[in-house]
Parts: structure tokens; sequence; C-alpha cells
């Protein structure tokens, strides 16, 4: 599901509110979610219901570029993890 497409139907869940408010909302909480994994030093943002997000450190290594087999240095970076809550799990495997 596109960003639109979750702006179009909160919309239509809520005719009172205007689309452009509703696109603001949207662009401030997920702001806020990357603001919060960008300035912690153990970044995350947990969001009850839904799951947390977390940042991981990938170390650095020694990769192979596929095209010509040569070694390559991959310098260490960061990763944004995503667990699950229970309760989104339970909905997702529900018969």
């Amino acid at each position: 599901m596109l960003r639109s497409e979750i702006a179009l139907k909160l919309a239509n869940r809520n005719p009172a509110i205007l689309r452009k408010d509703i696109d603001k909302i949207i662009y401030v909480i997920l702001s806020e979610i990357i603001a919060s994994l960008c300035n912690d030093e153990f970044g995350a943002c947990e969001i009850r219901g839904l799951g947390r997000f977390s940042v991981k450190l990938q170390k650095a290594r020694t990769g192979r570029n596929p095209a010509s087999g040569s070694s390559v240095y991959i310098s260490e970076k960061k990763k944004v993890r995503f667990k699950a809550s229970s309760t989104l799990l339970k909905r997702l495997n529900e018969n």
C-alpha cells in the first residue's frame, strides 16, 4: 500500500478532515519515526499493536562483485529492522 492510498482511505473514513491535513499528519508520523531511528544511539521506535523499528549495525566485510568476480570491501552500515507485535502476528495468522 502506498502513502497516497493510506491518505485516501483515511480521507474517505473521515470526511470532516481535509486531505491536505491528513497528508501532513502522515508526514509528521513518518518523519518522527525516521528521526527517532536516526538520533538515538540505539535507535528504536515502538508502535504498540504494530511493531518495533530498530537500527542494527552491520559489520564491515569482504564481498564479491558478481559481474567480475573480484573481491570488494563493503564498509559497515546501519540497517533498519522491523519486528511485528504479537497482536499483528495473531491477526495475520487468523484463518
